[in-house]
């Protein structure tokens, strides 16, 4: 029953709406393309504006409606029904019950996650990575299939300096160092949503920064 959502490696599949699917996908070089998986619409727009960047020969964008269902507890018609995995498997080319030793088979050779750096965000993270480890172990084990894109939570400047922090306490440590941060400028991220088309631009200028 399961195969019957399986995906194909082919260089085009059609009917998946928000998908913006790299040009190289499910081709001779389908090895070198990242699927970018996003936390919603906003955060597709600030990968797409990112995508002029970096080209979409080899990026494709796929926006997550809220969070993907828990498939360790979900029950296999439920699995079978929920449109996001249909679509995540046919999009990647993940056949069910297959030990993948290669991404060779596969339309993208790594997967990107792109959420916010919130409780929320973490949780789609975890999502994800929970329907991979139930049904893909095996891509887990092959280095650099899974990459999580990070975004500043709180930038800061004077003059031509610039500093972004990853993280609360990393910016804290910066503060109690420097003055409290006295005389320089800050912005805080609340999400994705508060990056611009500029700040996307500069993300995937330097995109090796932003990957773990």
């Amino acid at each position: 029953m399961m195969k019957k959502t399986d995906g194909a490696k082919r260089t085009r599949i059609s009917g998946i709406v928000k998908l913006e699917d790299a040009n190289n996908a499910g081709g001779k070089r389908a090895k070198e393309c990242t699927l970018i998986l996003t936390e919603g619409d906003s955060a597709k727009a600030l990968a797409v504006s990112g995508l002029s960047v970096v080209g979409r020969d080899n990026y494709g964008v796929f926006p997550l409606r809220g969070k993907l269902l828990n498939v360790r507890e979900a029950t296999t018609d439920s699995i079978l029904k929920n449109t996001e995995i249909q679509y995540i498997k046919q999009i990647m080319g993940l056949k069910h019950n297959v030990d993948y030793k290669s991404v060779e088979s596969l339309r993208y050779g790594s997967l990107m996650i792109m959420t916010d750096q919130d409780h929320d965000g973490s949780h789609i993270k975890g999502l994800i990575l929970n329907f991979l480890d139930h049904f893909y172990p095996s891509l887990l084990k092959i280095p650099g299939f899974l990459i999580e894109f990070i975004t500043p939570i709180v930038k800061v400047w004077k003059g031509k300096q610039e500093l972004t922090f990853y993280t609360m306490p990393q910016y804290e440590e910066w503060k109690e160092a420097n003055n409290n941060g006295r005389g320089w400028e800050s912005k805080y991220y609340k999400g994705l949503g508060t990056s611009t088309a500029a700040d996307a631009k500069k993300y995937f200028s330097d995109l090796d920064k932003h990957k773990i």
